[in-house]
């Protein structure tokens, strides 16, 4: 596997508790998932490997075990 942290990620919860991950492009997309009424939780962005590692990320800072 290519080893490549200068890509960040960032993840939500979804309102019906699914956790996805997305690459972080910018501030906007933060403030635009908060804003969003499917979101319950916004967290990131990481600078992590790949998109599994962004979710593991994502599962240690909301306390959701499940996708």
């Amino acid at each position: 596997m290519t080893t490549n942290n200068s890509i960040q990620w960032w993840g939500y919860v979804h309102s019906n508790g699914s956790l996805q991950v997305k690459r972080y492009f910018g501030p906007e997309d933060l403030s635009e998932a908060r804003e969003s009424p499917f979101v319950s939780e916004v967290h990131g962005p990481w600078k992590v490997n790949s998109r599994e590692e962004a979710l593991e990320m994502l599962k240690k800072s909301s306390g959701v075990e499940y996708q």
